[in-house]
């Protein structure tokens, strides 16, 4: 037989905020947004986002992606899928794919992997607009990596599984996809992204040191 045990995944005091945040009355935790360079995102404030590494650069290209600051979720912090921060990538910084379009890629995570999503049509410039608010809010909110088939060819760059700790994208390997098809694994070929293919060497880094 097996023992199962349910419990409300609420606070009953700042220690249930791992002491990153304060107990509210109504059992959630209100995160502190900026202490010593750091901003704590997740149901219990587990989750640390260093505000060295709120952009994060590519290695091989030189391109950047940013955390998303619209306070349209109500939380007064970045935008986060899975209590990850979410990442968008700065157009014309650097990756030849996307420079000079107006598509959108956003690095989300996912179960136990960033995935890099492709928007075409506009989506950079649109999704964020007012005009979109209320659909770009309930996407987010409920976005999940199966339901939404991100498994497909929205899915242009995912890493390797990573960690509970891996709190950012910074040092995990992430490979671009290939070739598609019943031949190859869910996502396809995969092709690393590391500089000089090297495994172990992370894709990206903070903007700047600790």
């Amino acid at each position: 037989t097996t023992d199962v045990r349910i419990t409300c995944n609420e606070c009953n005091d700042n220690e249930d905020c791992n002491l990153n945040g304060e107990c509210k009355r109504d059992g959630s935790c209100d995160c502190s947004k900026d202490i010593d360079g750091r901003t704590f995102l997740g149901p219990h404030c587990e989750v640390i986002l260093k505000d060295n590494c709120r952009t994060i650069i590519g290695e091989r290209y030189n391109e950047s992606y940013s955390v998303i600051d619209i306070d349209w979720l109500g939380s007064g912090q970045v935008w986060e899928a899975y209590n990850r921060p979410i990442y968008k990538y700065n157009l014309g910084s650097g990756n030849p794919s996307f420079d000079g379009t107006d598509d959108l890629l956003l690095l989300m995570y996912s179960g136990s992997r960033w995935f890099g999503l492709h928007f075409i049509d506009g989506a950079g410039v649109n999704i964020f607009t007012e005009e979109y608010r209320e659909s770009t809010t309930y996407a987010i909110k409920n976005y999940h990596a199966f339901w939404d088939e991100v498994y497909t060819m929205s899915t242009i760059i995912v890493s390797d599984p990573v960690p509970r700790t891996g709190f950012t994208p910074v040092g995990v390997d992430f490979f671009t996809i290939g070739e598609r098809g019943e031949q190859f694994g869910p996502f396809g070929v995969k092709l690393p992204l590391q500089l000089h293919n090297q495994t172990g060497r992370g894709a990206y880094r903070c903007s700047s040191s600790d």
